[in-house]
């Protein structure tokens, strides 16, 4: 029964003595909905036996006896552990306990049990038998006939099954055979055990704020090592569970709020291996950027995660280098509600992969806003404090161009990019104009000494022409990409019953932010770069920063998961350099750009094949699906051993199999040469 099976692995748990705890979900707090499933597979199981009623243990064959009853329409009986002062014609036999390894006594009035029933025995557990041979005596005392036991948990171990044989009883079933209990590993019958995807069980985390599991543990932070597998540091995440023992990654278990079942702290960090990185070598993440410097390369993007000052030192205090402050405009701004829209997977909550957003500028009263630089950056001398402006003609600009600069601004950046403006001849209209990109960044470059960083839209086919418009007139950098013209559906974020265009962001913007940024390192000019989009691991931050970026810039994923992300990009990055042996970050800039070759220029004369690992195919036989559906139809299923196989006189090496594969079960073989 697979959905047992699947709750035993997750939620079940060893202790010394060959016991096995399932009362989180079967025998302390119970799972109904589960306990129906028991009920309909015990149904299926003994039909044919055709009972006429339904016997138990007090207590925990209880529920489970009750479903069963409810399903079969038969009565529903219980043996008492203890005979009450109104019972006066009872049936009685002593039962030795395993568990609690003492004697009891089962009592069962003769009014519910009579030589005419044809008994069902139901109960949570087979172990050694004992509770069973107790109902045999009972039910002999009363001339009624055992048609079948069934539990929902074998320990087949414990040769209870064989004792029930011996005393005469043919028909046993049990949901889930336990083989092994033998180190504390759950061994199942018919069952492959297969260690936990760390990444998959991370990303169940509600990532809590005051996390309860961490409160649990005395000796550890296990959600600070959950948050470091979830943003791509499983290895380092060690450290924060370095002294933990098992009972303290169980304590931290149990406490765990998900609202679905807990995270399974203990498995996920037990199946991580120790750390190949020395961490009292990890380098230093400082860089140039327009002759500022900073002291790594992560940043606020301009955008509602920096629109006060608390905000912002907030960010600095936990490691930010800078921020591009949210965009300082002199109109009036007047936002909507809602304001936000997420796209999730099969309706999920919490965790999305895009945002789509309607804010605009900062509301904020333009003589605040450079207060709150100014004050930023005297308090803050080490952090880089930038702008971001955009105004409707060229005094505008350099009214807040020169205000930025008399703030102490450390850069200016002009926001020709918004595409949720309300005011016309601003935001992404003007970044489509290569001509009013070069007026309005020749009148800023003009009036102010410091940096100038034109921010670019990818709502236009080609970015570099208004990009070349920038350098041409003196831009020092180049920042990119605002967010998506987009349209989301969902009623909930209409704004009185209406909808408009606005900008999406998010994890699922990433790949088109690169192509911008390819595009924008590709030019002739060879631009200073800022990188923005989808970026929220410091994986993603080094795509940026090896197609040319020397600094990035986070938005979404602040708002998802907060300021305290800067520690895995700071961390994962620094390892990363540390594990390939780099000591200055500048080495990484644009390193992957001679990769990148048009289309005729790829190698279109060899093949590589996918792999098939017996040993992680679960046999869903997705692969053959898509191959046949929607590839060359190369993979041939089995359905008797539910394994596939690759014709290989058809496969084209698409690989569309292996980004399919649920399991991870399909990997690469060697480039070769194509067969003619």
């Amino acid at each position: 029964m697979k959905s047992l099976i699947n709750r035993i692995l997750q939620d079940g748990h060893c202790l010394e003595g060959g016991i096995l705890k399932v009362d989180r979900f079967i025998n302390h707090q119970m799972d109904p909905y589960l306990m129906k499933q028991v009920a309909v597979e015990f149904m299926n199981r003994f039909a044919q036996a055709k009972p006429t009623k339904i016997l138990t243990v007090e207590a925990s064959g209880i529920a489970p006896a009750v479903m069963l009853g409810y399903t079969m329409e038969l009565p529903v009986v219980f043996a008492k552990k203890k005979k009450p002062s109104t019972m006066s014609d009872f049936l009685s036999t002593t039962v030795h306990s395993f568990t609690k390894q003492n004697e009891y006594t089962l009592v069962i009035s003769r009014e519910y049990l009579s030589p005419n029933d044809r008994v069902l025995f139901i109960d949570d557990f087979l172990a050694y038998g004992n509770a069973g041979l107790g109902i045999i005596d009972l039910c002999q005392q009363a001339g009624a006939e055992i048609v079948g036991m069934g539990f929902i948990i074998e320990k087949e171990f414990q040769g209870g099954r064989k004792l029930l044989t011996d005393a005469g009883i043919r028909h046993i079933e049990s949901l889930a055979i336990i083989e092994s209990l033998e180190d504390n590993q759950i061994k199942l019958k018919g069952t492959k055990i297969r260690k936990v995807n760390i990444y998959e069980e991370a990303n169940r985390c509600l990532l809590c704020q005051d996390a309860p599991c961490t409160k649990a543990c005395k000796t550890g932070d296990p959600a600070r090592a959950i948050r470091a597998i979830r943003f791509d540091n499983h290895k380092p995440a060690l450290r924060w569970v370095k002294d933990c023992t098992d009972a303290d990654l169980e304590r931290a278990e149990q406490a765990c709020i998900h609202y679905n079942w807990p995270i399974r702290i203990k498995e996920m960090i037990r199946s991580i291996h120790k750390d190949d990185v020395d961490d009292n070598h990890y380098p230093q993440l400082n860089i140039d950027f327009c002759g500022i410097k900073c002291e790594n390369p992560f940043f606020l993007a301009s955008s509602a995660v920096c629109t006060n000052y608390e905000m912002v030192a907030k960010a600095f205090d936990a490691g930010w280098a800078g921020v591009f402050y949210k965009t300082i405009c002199m109109q009036e701004i007047n936002e909507v509600s809602p304001r936000f829209d997420a796209m999730h997977s099969n309706a999920t909550h919490g965790d999305f992969y895009g945002f789509r957003n309607m804010e605009q500028l900062s509301e904020n009263p333009v003589e605040m806003d450079f207060d709150i630089l100014h004050r930023l950056k005297q308090n803050y001398p080490t952090k880089v404090v930038i702008a971001s402006i955009m105004g409707q003609t060229e005094d505008q600009w350099i009214t807040l161009a020169k205000m930025a600069e008399d703030a102490g601004c450390d850069a200016v950046e002009l926001n020709f990019s918004c595409p949720q403006m309300k005011h016309e001849g601003m935001g992404s209209d003007v970044g489509q104009s290569p001509e009013l990109v070069m007026a309005y960044t020749a009148c800023v470059k003009k009036s102010v000494k410091i940096p100038v960083i034109p921010k670019m839209t990818p709502n236009i086919t080609h970015i570099a022409e208004p990009a070349k418009a920038c350098l041409q007139a003196g831009a020092d950098a180049i920042s990119a990409i605002n967010t998506i013209k987009s349209v989301t559906m969902d009623a909930d974020a209409e704004v009185a019953g209406q909808r408009t265009i606005s900008g999406y962001s998010g994890r699922a913007v990433r790949p088109i932010a690169l192509r911008h940024i390819l595009e924008l390192a590709q030019m002739p000019e060879k631009p200073k770069l800022s990188g923005i989009g989808g970026i929220e691991t410091w994986r993603d931050a080094l795509e940026f920063i090896q197609l040319g970026c020397s600094n990035v810039q986070v938005c979404t994923a602040v708002m998802q998961y907060g300021y305290r992300i800067i520690d895995d990009l700071i961390l994962g990055l620094q390892r990363y350099m540390a594990k390939r042996g780099i000591t200055e970050l500048t080495s990484l800039v644009g390193e992957q750009l001679p990769k990148f070759l048009k289309p005729d220029h790829l190698d279109r004369d060899t093949i590589i094949y996918p792999k098939f690992n017996k040993g992680l195919c679960i046999g869903c036989g997705r692969c053959e699906i898509s191959c046949n559906d929607g590839g060359h139809q190369a993979i041939v299923f089995d359905h008797n051993t539910r394994q596939p196989r690759l014709v290989g006189s058809k496969c084209v090496g698409c690989h569309l199999c292996r980004l399919v594969c649920p399991a991870g079960a399909i990997g690469v073989t060697k480039r070769t040469k194509k067969k003619h």
